[in-house]
Order: C-alpha cells, then sequence, then structure tokens
C-alpha cells in the first residue's frame, strides 16, 4: 500500500531523506516524529521495518495514541476536518481517506510488530536475540534500580574480604591521596559510583593515561635553599624576606606537603607560562630568582601528579577486582541490569554483519527514528550507529515508484534541554551526527506552540544575554582557571541561542522575579524557608484565583532542584489546604506512620538495638500493645510480609491523617510485591522502601517536582522557588578524555581540584576545562527546561541577597543581569523584573 504522487517536483519535495530536526522547547517535536511515521507508513513501509525509540514508556506511547487517533479521525467520512488536518500535517495533499483507513486497519492488525519504544526496552529486545554472542546466562531477567543496590553492596563487601590488611591500608592511602579515611567501604562505594560506568567502556589500561613527572634529586634541595637564604638576606623588602626564609625552610626539612599546599604555587605556574612577573604583596621578585622558583614548582607538580597517578592505579585496581565480582554475582544470579546489556550489545554488534543482525531481529529495520536525542549516551550510540547507518542509506524503488524511500533515518532533539549528563547523556552526540551520517539535512524548530509572547520574550532576554554576567564580562582568559572555561561554556550558549518565536501571539501572560521576605536569621535555611513560604503563598493565591475566575482547569507547576525540596513545598502547601499532587514520587518514609512501621520491622530485625524499639514506644506498635520482636517474626513466618504490614497498619490509621493513610496503603502494595522476590530479609525489603520512589494517586492542578522530573511537561503557570542555588555544583569526577564519542575513552583520570589545574599538560587541561564547560552547560539547560515548561505565568522568587547582583554563579544571579535589573536584590520584597500583557 502506498500513494503515488503526481508530480517529479512533488516526488523531490516528498522524498525522506535522513534528517536531523533542532527543536526547541514547545514547537511540536512529538508532532514531527508523528509525521514522519505517518508519512512513512503512507509511502508503504511495512510495520515490522520501522523503529522508533524514545527514553520513557509514557512517550512512546503518547507516539502511538497519536497515530492511531489520527488515522481514526482522518478516516472518518463524517469529519473532513480531520482529514485535511493530517494531509497538511505529512505534506500529501492527495492522499484519500480510503488509504487511512486501510493503514489503520493494518496497524492494528499489526501493532505488535510496530516498534515504538524506549531504549531500554530495544536494548533488550536485542540482548534476548542475541544471548549467545553477549555471553548470557540461561534463562536470565533483568534486573530493577533496587536489586542493583544490593548487588552493589555484595561485591563491595566481597572486594574488601578479599583484600589482606596491608593491603587494605595501603589502598585506602592511594585512594584518598594519602588522607586518613575512616571506612574502606565508604571509599571504595564512592569510586565506583563515580567511575565503574565509565570505566567498564575503555578498560583499566586508560586509567594510566596521566603521566607524572620526576621530581628533582634530593641533594640538590639544600643548595636551592641556601640560594633562596642568600636571597633573602640581600633583599630590603621584609616580606620578601619572610616568604623566602620559608621556603628555605620547606626544602631543608624536605616538607613536601607544605610546599605543594603553599598558594604561592599558583603565581609562580602563571609566572612560567605567562611570563608575568612574580608579584607578591605589590612588588615583584628578582627574575634572578626564576631558576629557584621554578625548582620548587617542579616538586609541587610531581607531589601532585604522583599522588594523583596513585588514585589511578588504586582506583584500577578497585574497579578491575569489583567488576569481576559483581560479573560474578549476578552471573550466578542469572541477573543483568540495562547498563550490562548496553555495553555488551555495543561490543558485539561492531563485529556482526548487516544480514545476521537483520535476521534475528526478525528484519531489517529500514526506518529508524530517534526521539529526544541530545540524552543518548556514548554506549547507547555505539549500538545504535550500526543500525542509523543502515537506514540512512537512501535506496529508491524502480519504475512508477521511483519517489519511494525504502529507507529513512529521523532524529529530534534540543541539546538545550540536556539536562542527563549525570546518568550517562552526552549532548555532543547530538552534534557529531551530521557528520557521520552522510547527507544528512539539518532542519531547526524554534516557533512554540506553547507559550505566550511575554513568557518567549524573557526566554530570549534571558538566554540571549547570559554574556553579560560578570563570570563573563570578567573572564581572566587563564587557561589554567576553571572560570575560564566557565565563561566560555557561558558565551557559547549565548551565541548559539536561537531567536524564539510564538504561534501563540494572543496569549496573555506574566513574568515576574521578585525577592521574598526577609529571612529570620542570615542562614542558607533561614533563606531558603522565606523564600518557598512566600511561594507556598503565591500558589495559594493563583489557586484561589483560579477557582473563583472559573478557570480552574489552569494548572501550576511547582519546579525545584532538588528531591527534599520537593517535600517541602508539599508540605507547606498543604498546611495552606491546597490541592497538591506529586510528580515522580518520593521514597515512602516522607511520612512519619511508614517510619514507624520499618522501626517496628527492624526490632524484629535487630532485637537488640534500642533505637527501633525506642521509635515505636508511643504508637500503637509499642511492645505493651502486643508487637513485640518475636511476634513480628513469627506473623511473617506464618502470614507472610504483607498481611504483617496490613495488620499494623490496621492499628496505626487510627491516629493518621488523609496523606499517611495513603502512604501507609501504599506500603502494604509494596509488600504484596515483594512477597515475589527470592530474597525474604525483612531489612531488605525496609531498604527497597527507604530508596524506591512512589508517586501518590491523586492528580492535582498544583503539581511538585524537581526540573529533571518536568521534562516533557507544560503548566499554565510555573514556579521557580529554588533558583539561589549554585549553577554548577561540583562533585568527585572521573575526568575521561574521549575524542571520538562513537568509540570508548581513550584516557581517564579522577578529579583533581582546579586550583591545582596549572600542573596539567595543555591536552589534560582543555579535557579537565572542558568538562567544567559541560557541567556549565548542563546547569544553563537546567534553567532553560525549567523556564520554558510555562505557557502563561512564570514566577521566581528569590530570598534578598546583595550577591545576586555581584559575581555570584547561581541561576538568580544570572537572571538578575541577563535581564537587566536595577533594583537592589538585598531588599526584601522587591520587584526585580516584571513584564505581563
Amino acid at each position: 500500500m502506498s500513494v503515488e504522487l503526481e508530480t517529479t517536483s512533488a516526488a523531490t519535495e516528498d522524498t525522506l531523506q535522513p534528517t536531523l530536526v533542532r527543536a526547541s522547547a514547545g514547537t511540536g517535536k512529538t508532532y514531527q516524529l508523528t509525521a514522519r511515521l505517518l508519512k512513512i507508513l503512507l509511502q508503504g513501509a511495512s510495520p515490522e521495518t520501522i523503529l522508533a525509540t524514545t527514553f520513557t514508556r509514557k512517550a512512546a506511547g503518547e507516539i502511538l495514541q497519536r497515530i492511531l487517533s489520527d488515522l481514526a479521525f482522518a478516516a472518518d467520512p463524517e469529519d473532513p476536518a480531520a482529514l485535511e488536518k493530517l494531509r497538511n500535517q505529512i505534506h500529501l495533499p492527495g492522499i484519500p481517506p480510503t488509504e487511512i483507513a486501510k493503514l489503520l486497519t493494518k496497524l492494528v492488525r499489526n501493532v505488535h510488530r510496530f516498534r515504538i519504544c524506549t531504549l531500554d526496552s530495544l536494548f533488550s529486545q536485542l540482548a534476548r536475540s542475541f544471548p549467545f554472542e553477549l555471553k548470557l546466562p540461561p534463562a536470565w531477567r533483568l534486573s530493577d534500580e533496587i536489586e542493583e543496590a544490593w548487588f552493589r553492596q555484595r561485591a563491595v563487601g566481597r572486594v574488601i574480604g578479599d583484600l589482606e590488611p596491608s593491603e587494605t591500608t595501603t589502598l585506602l592511602s592511594m585512594l584518598a591521596k594519602g588522607e586518613a579515611k575512616r571506612s574502606i567501604a565508604r571509599e571504595i562505594q564512592t569510586v565506583i559510583d563515580v567511575a565503574y560506568s565509565l570505566s567498564r567502556l575503555s578498560g583499566n589500561e586508560a586509567w594510566h593515561g596521566l603521566m607524572a613527572v620526576t621530581a628533582p634529586p634530593r641533594e640538590d634541595w639544600t643548595r636551592v635553599a641556601g640560594d633562596l637564604r642568600m636571597a633573602a638576606s640581600d633583599t630590603t623588602f621584609k616580606r620578601h624576606q619572610t616568604k623566602l626564609n620559608e621556603l628555605a625552610e620547606r626544602l631543608e626539612l624536605g616538607d613536601t606537603e607544605a610546599i605543594a599546599d603553599d598558594t604561592f604555587l599558583a603565581r609562580i605556574a602563571q609566572r612560567i607560562r605567562c611570563k608575568t612577573p612574580l608579584m607578591f604583596y605589590s612588588k615583584p621578585f628578582d627574575e634572578s630568582l626564576d631558576p629557584a622558583f621554578e625548582f620548587i614548582y617542579q616538586i609541587a607538580k610531581s607531589h601532585a601528579l604522583v599522588l594523583l597517578r596513585a588514585q589511578n592505579e588504586a582506583t584500577s585496581r578497585v574497579l578491575g577486582r569489583y567488576d569481576t565480582q559483581i560479573n560474578g554475582i549476578k552471573q550466578n544470579a542469572r541477573v543483568l541490569g540495562f547498563e550490562d546489556i548496553a555495553i555488551r550489545l555495543a561490543s558485539a554488534l561492531g563485529q556482526m554483519n548487516s544480514s545476521a543482525l537483520d535476521s534475528r531481529m526478525d528484519g531489517s529495520v529500514d526506518h529508524l527514528l530517534l526521539d529526544e536525542f541530545q540524552d543518548t549516551s556514548a554506549v547507547q550510540w555505539q549500538v545504535l550507529r550500526p543500525l542509523a547507518e543502515h537506514a540512512a542509506q537512501v535506496v529508491s524503488g524502480e519504475g512508477k515508484d521511483d519517489w519511494q524511500v525504502k529507507r529513512s533515518f529521523f532524529c529530534v532533539g534540543d541539546t538545550k534541554q540536556a539536562i542527563y549528563g549525570w546518568r550517562g547523556g552526552v549532548a555532543e552526540i547530538f552534534d557529531t551526527v551530521s557528520t557521520q551520517i552522510p547527507g544528512i539535512q539539518v532542519k531547526n524548530q524554534d516557533e512554540s506552540f506553547r507559550s505566550s509572547p511575554v513568557v518567549i520574550d524573557t526566554v530570549n532576554q534571558i538566554f540571549q544575554h547570559l554574556d553579560r554576567h560578570p563570570m563573563v564580562t570578567e573572564s581572566t582568559h587563564d587557561e589554567t582557571d576553571k572560570d575560564h572555561f566557565e565563561a566560555i561554556a557561558v558565551r557559547n550558549f549565548a551565541q548559539k541561542f536561537p531567536t524564539h518565536q510564538t504561534a501563540k501571539k494572543d496569549l496573555p501572560g506574566i513574568v515576574q522575579f521578585v525577592t521574598s521576605r526577609e529571612p529570620l536569621e542570615p542562614n542558607a535555611k533561614e533563606k531558603r524557608a522565606a523564600a518557598f513560604d512566600d511561594a507556598a503563598a503565591l500558589i495559594a493565591e493563583l489557586a484561589n484565583k483560579q477557582a473563583v475566575s472559573g478557570n480552574a482547569n489552569a494548572s501550576i507547576g511547582v519546579l525545584t532542584r532538588t528531591n527534599a525540596a520537593v517535600a517541602e513545598m508539599i508540605l507547606r502547601l498543604e498546611r495552606l489546604r491546597v490541592d497538591v499532587s506529586q510528580e515522580g514520587g518520593n521514597p515512602l518514609v516522607d511520612s512519619a506512620a511508614v517510619e514507624v512501621v520499618l522501626s517496628a520491622l527492624m526490632t524484629a530485625e535487630h532485637p537488640g538495638d534500642k533505637r527501633w524499639r525506642f521509635h515505636t514506644s508511643n504508637t500503637p506498635l509499642s511492645a505493651d500493645r502486643g508487637w513485640t520482636s518475636d511476634r513480628i517474626r513469627r506473623s511473617i513466618f506464618d502470614s507472610g510480609l504483607a498481611e504483617t504490614i496490613e495488620q499494623m497498619v490496621t492499628q496505626l490509621v487510627t491516629v493518621c491523617d488523609d496523606r499517611d493513610t495513603i502512604r501507609l496503603e501504599q506500603l502494604v502494595s509494596l509488600a504484596i510485591a515483594e512477597e515475589e522476590n527470592p530474597s525474604r530479609r525483612i531489612r531488605d525489603f525496609v531498604e527497597r522502601v527507604r530508596i524506591q520512589r512512589v508517586q501518590r494517586p491523586r492528580a492535582a492542578k498544583v503539581r511538585v517536582m524537581t526540573v529533571h522530573q518536568s521534562k516533557g511537561l507544560e503548566f499554565d503557570h510555573v514556579v521557580l522557588p529554588q533558583i539561589d542555588s549554585d549553577l554548577a555544583r561540583t562533585t568527585a569526577d572521573v575526568i575521561i578524555d574521549q575524542p571520538d564519542l562513537s568509540q570508548p575513552p581513550s584516557a581517564m583520570t579522577r578529579y583533581l581540584r582546579h586550583t591545582d589545574w596549572h600542573y596539567l599538560t595543555d591536552r589534560w587541561l582543555q579535557v579537565f576545562g572542558g568538562n567544567a564547560a559541560g557541567k556549565m552547560t548542563e546547569a544553563l539547560c537546567l534553567m532553560y527546561v525549567a523556564i520554558t515548561r510555562a505557557r502563561q505565568g512564570l514566577y521566581m522568587i528569590v530570598p534578598p541577597d546583595k550577591k545576586i547582583a555581584a559575581n555570584s554563579k547561581t541561576f538568580a544571579s544570572l537572571m538578575y543581569h541577563s535581564l537587566g535589573c536595577t533594583a537592589d536584590p538585598s531588599q526584601a520584597g522587591t520587584v526585580l523584573y516584571e513584564c505581563k500583557e
């Protein structure tokens, strides 16, 4: 089934060339993807030859629903408007309704072969098609997040158990760069959290890519110390005398630590790199001292890089042992995680020919469509790239159907919304597709079908003027300084930001940027409380206005940076009797009643631990009311965990409010699901409850969530109460050197504090700087996502602080300078910026 086009020009226009769409927020990304799918189907492609991937099951379901509903409405002879709408969407003006009806029938009959799925689902299907090539255990299954945490804990325990006492001490010292640490388990867990996923892609040899330098011979230290003493006696400037004698003494004592920790080393580095005068208290040192200072610098440089190399070697050893243990545990349990599958596929698919791939997948993937491509990780692209290259090879038919394209490639995304770097997303892959996929055409979509002109104008004002911030205007251009790379990231984001337009030209809107009331105390906790209290009052006012005006369907999104802030905002709103729900959910321990049940269960697990008994002592579950540790264990043994918890809940609900009652009911549901888990330890269930997120089963017009959870959503009004936090957060990162994103990293290293970057080679400076720039860019993307969720109202609330108008690296400061604000941000209750229509 296909539709024959009328003219050659029309055929050229409708050829499905490989296409990359850069779709800004609210510009109809899903609409374009759906249109492309419909066009492929209506031009004769079989459903089994099409593969469309996205990142959530919800998005995949939405795409399939749109396709079926659009076809159903367009096939209705009594709805000519729907037919015309579909024709305009797919740019096939002559498509008859009979063809649409045939396609709908075909799809319904073959919906099981129509692959619209998440990447995780696709990789799972691929793994089941190649069990021997991937060396999968028989009857394997997928693990969940909680099981993965258990496996990690067991693997860490085995790694520690295999270490000799002396080896443990040495390894701990190397991992911590010689610093004293109290817990080897905690240190190893940190290493695994920050390094294991990346290390799996490259192997342990990548950890040896950073080279150390040899320190000057010890016999020369005394000689240089003498030179410094002599120079100190020759100068009349007391400050210089003191500093030279201090350095000489450290050389004489061989105190490498003191030499390396001296902040004066950064000035020496500047002198060596830039040949600028070496200033100390506004007076330069004599150039004759350069050899002595360079000697000291080499000592410090060697010390810093030797410690870093030792940390890399220790990290490599730990990860190697951990990899052996975790793979053994999973192999025995016949369990794999999504990351395990992706890594095995990335290695295996590159060695397979296309015919083998087609036969195992029950047909060739001739049409590939990728959604939210900016969130694709490097390893995911390594799996997808062979499929993409195959689909991008345009092969036309013959005869009268020359216009019909037999293969096609389409990907859509927005690097301005790349906010998942913490889970492996690499936005740069989006930019490399244009070079790796030959003949691809790039399209830009910057007209919003979501937001009012006021909101869109504010978006343009903020992001096109980011370079007004002092971090950019006052940049030192010093490549050994992290601030230099962050300034570049901000400047580039502003320069590349496209001017947004809106199709909602008559939609009214309002944007407000205000300071909150004065906090009770000038500390971080009270400042946040002030902003949150004012935000809650504003939300309550908005909700009441909508109810009074009859616009009860208007939605309000409250977006925060952290999950802890979500819980705080919900508590405040409930106190104001605002009907509120939570997106994505929180662990059930946000309920005091649930905590009581967990404490009772832990009493049975650890009868001698008085903490749990104390927690339940003044509740209906206290021991004197029957719930002793022995009774709990007997009840679990006789009746099961779920029924035991249900009995406890029955007693607790008599003293609970509606919120806690709902959470207790959800706890029972978790316990019922736990009955199917082969691990029956009570503490395992308690740990699951503390980790697993459970959404409250209630829809409300006011929804509170993190910015990450708001991705893909939109609200009539958006309130941002937490914009005084730092833009880019410092973490114990692993830095990777990966010139080609479609290949594994070529070298890796643990993080070096930014004050020591001057010790790095030019290549590693660029790698470290690129990491800092990437984090700053991701922070800007997070801000973009938050702001562009709003249709009509955008409200930003920040505690009063004079730093907002200065060189403060916060969201609030960035907005203040970008919007050209002039009001004093240190004054409470001040309107810093307002625009409405």
